[in-house]
């Protein structure tokens, strides 16, 4: 049975691991952190006020139903049925008016012309404009060759997109879906969110959200199913090179290696690190004496927060700012910031919350 040595236990690492634990390799994983899953695990948060603490997600996280490799890593471990997929988007504008969008019954790419239309956040000129770009993407998605070298709002504006357009339907899909803001996504990045998402299959965008805390969809009960799966938590990889690994002192070698570290620590274990930077995500979770909604999620309109996941019982919930850049100086004088580029704000109130 050939071996392989994994640096890294965030999902590219975990997802490495089952594959190639299926495939009838011997994986021996390797992670610094007494946790798996990066920056995708949960944490237990503190108790206060008398209140018990609990198992929470440092930010959520959810999937499409075009994520079709990350589906195909939950179904490796068997917890594929621990994904809870939706059909709605619920736009929520300031004031509580709110527009649905879900699919219909006409084929890929008509689905959602219905409920487009009657989408009250956006009126006329925007949805003919959205229409229209949406036609052009369709177009040039396998014909236009600027596409990585242009931004995505470059092209919005382009094709001549309302703001209310940009700001109440673009950027709320895309910034939350890539992590980045308009001006500095490629636009080849856009293009493919919304082709494969919302344009190539009917059912593509229904959204995937966890049953249970992240850190338990990749616990030790899952890899039972791949005994040749062995899980090293507290090892930290020092070196790689040409003989292999060096784990805490001790040199490893094996058939085959894959590097799964995050991009920051590739020079500290002697390999070439890309230029890269972290886009900051913001997660704040709240606690409510009461419930305040009734909606499993929504994306808020003309706000700094992106989205809203009910957590509980419309008692507790998080909310997920993406790009944070703006709030990553001020934020970090309240919680801590991990290397992995997300920030977590906790709350317990009892006022009732203003969307």
């Amino acid at each position: 049975m050939p071996k392989v040595l994994i640096a890294g236990g965030g999902l590219a690492g975990l997802s490495a691991a089952a594959a190639l634990g299926g495939a009838g390799f011997e994986v021996d994983l390797f992670e610094s952190r007494p946790f798996l899953g990066g920056r995708a695990t949960s944490y237990n948060a503190p108790a206060s006020d008398g209140q018990p603490g609990e198992e929470i997600d440092n930010c959520q996280h959810l999937l499409l139903r075009c994520c079709v490799n990350l589906l195909n890593f939950y179904e490796r471990l068997g917890v594929r049925d621990r994904i809870r997929f939706y059909r709605e988007f619920y736009f929520l504008e300031p004031g509580g008016q709110m527009s649905v969008l879900r699919r219909g019954r006409l084929p890929a790419p008509l689905h959602f012309a219905g409920s487009l239309w009657r989408m009250r956040c956006l009126g006329r000129a925007d949805k003919m404009g959205i229409v229209r770009a949406l036609n052009a993407l369709r177009r040039e998605r396998t014909r236009r060759k600027d596409l990585d070298r242009i931004s995505m709002l470059d092209w919005l504006l382009q094709k001549r997109q309302t703001p209310r357009a940009i700001d109440r339907f673009w950027r709320q899909v895309l910034v939350s879906a890539v992590s980045e803001d308009l001006e500095r996504m490629a636009a080849i990045h856009g293009f493919q969110v919304f082709w494969e998402a919302f344009l190539a299959k009917a059912d593509a965008y229904e959204m995937g959200l966890p049953t249970i805390p992240l850190a338990q969809l990749y616990g030790s009960d899952a890899w039972k199913r791949m005994p040749s799966v062995r899980m090293h938590q507290r090892h930290t990889v020092e070196r790689i090179d040409a003989e292999g690994f060096v784990v805490n002192g001790e040199r490893r070698s094996a058939d085959f290696y894959i590097c799964a570290l995050p991009f920051e620590r590739l020079e500290a274990v002697g390999l070439p690190a890309p230029k890269l930077e972290h886009a900051p995500i913001t997660g704040i979770h709240l606690w409510f004496d009461r419930e305040v909604t009734n909606l499993p999620h929504a994306t808020l309109l003309d706000r700094t927060i992106q989205w809203m996941f009910n957590k509980d019982s419309g008692r507790y919930l998080q909310l997920v700012v993406s790009a944070s850049r703006d709030l990553t100086p001020s934020a970090a004088t309240i919680l801590s910031t991990s290397p992995s580029a997300i920030c977590a704000c906790i709350f317990r109130a009892s006022a009732m919350p203003t969307w």
